[in-house]
């Protein structure tokens, strides 16, 4: 398994995504692109500062295992995202996503459910997170996989589905199309919609996803329309201007990938340790250790990193708001002269 793991510089929400992408089907339902399209997906992911696992070509055991670690990670976090790029079906209302050995060959419809992921299974993973976000993106269409290029399987539709409070649905086609395999370089026509519109700064999300179903009706000749179910309360914006910021820190990989730092014991790793607590029992006296404390040698890797937790805290610990009001004052110790 893949695992992308790189800081949030989304600085009012902590976004842990889980991507998806199944190329290698078995008897020759293969799809070209799903593979590229959640790399890219991912790739696009780290650099706005989200955490990310990757997934692709997986089988049931490993779309299972990689549920478990998206589910048991994901109550540490504000915003939770699932993107999957594959084949989907429904049986007896209930929708589906293909794992790579789900057997088409066999006419058996359990035989196809449980070799598939549940979307019920993923909602009710988001739900029970309790985030103030919930985003689940599915471009895979709504067809028979027997039909080459395509993405999907029903011999009708995937069945209607309700976003519960505080989620987002988004669908690459409505009810009765084909999502195209194809369609934007090495893409399908709505990931790379998406991956073109997710560098535009301060979309809402509801804005954002109209751009991408315009740019997919106009690529299609209007015969894939992507839509959204939504009971989002509050606004949502993937690229809130962090993307240019995480292309060229000058800092240590260390310091950059937050669960990479290591507290060594010394007074700034410990006070940096209390201020990631998220207990303000800890952030409050930890604010008030580096207030008494000596920083001329404190390196440009450590006061970024401490400037990160600092903000991080002064939402929840008092004495680190009263350091953040007069933080002008606070941070000319911090300062280096460059006066001979």
């Amino acid at each position: 398994m893949k695992n992308l793991v790189w800081y949030s510089c989304n600085i009012t929400m902590k976004t842990l995504a889980l991507i998806i992408g199944n190329n290698s089907y078995r008897n020759s339902q293969n799809l070209i692109n799903a593979v590229n399209d959640a790399k890219s997906v991912a790739e696009k992911f780290v650099l706005l500062g989200y955490d990310v696992i990757l997934k692709n070509d997986c089988n049931i055991s490993d779309a299972a295992s990689t549920l478990t670690e998206f589910s048991n990670a994901l109550t540490a976090y504000d915003v939770g995202i699932f993107f999957f790029a594959g084949h989907a079906f429904q049986i007896d209302s209930e929708n589906y996503l293909a794992a790579i050995d789900c057997p088409f060959d066999v006419p058996d419809k359990f035989n196809w459910k449980y070799h598939s992921i549940s979307l019920n299974d993923v909602i009710n993973i988001l739900k029970e997170a309790n985030n103030q976000v919930n985003i689940i993106i599915l471009d895979a269409c709504r067809d028979n996989p027997f039909n080459v290029g395509s993405r999907g399987f029903s011999s009708n539709e995937l069945a209607p589905i309700f976003a519960p409070k505080g989620t987002l649905i988004a669908f690459s086609t409505s009810p009765g199309e084909k999502s195209k395999d194809a369609g934007i370089d090495n893409h399908s026509i709505y990931t790379g919609a998406i991956l073109k519109h997710i560098d535009e700064k301060f979309l809402s999300i509801e804005e954002f996803f109209k751009r991408v179903r315009t740019t997919v009706y106009n690529l299609s000749g209007g015969t894939q329309t992507s839509w959204e179910h939504t009971s989002l309360i509050g606004d949502f914006f993937f690229n809130q201007g962090q993307l240019a910021y995480s292309l060229s820190l000058p800092y240590d990989e260390s310091v950059v990938k937050d669960n990479q730092y290591i507290i060594d014991g010394s007074d700034i790793s410990l006070i940096i340790r209390d201020l990631k607590s998220c207990d303000w029992n800890k952030q409050n006296p930890a604010i008030h250790r580096l207030l008494r404390m000596n920083v001329q040698d404190i390196d440009k890797n450590q006061q970024f990193i401490l400037g990160r937790n600092i903000l991080q805290s002064s939402g929840h610990a008092f004495e680190v708001q009263k350091y953040v009001e007069d933080l002008a004052n606070k941070i000319l110790k911090f300062s280096i002269s460059i006066c001979s």
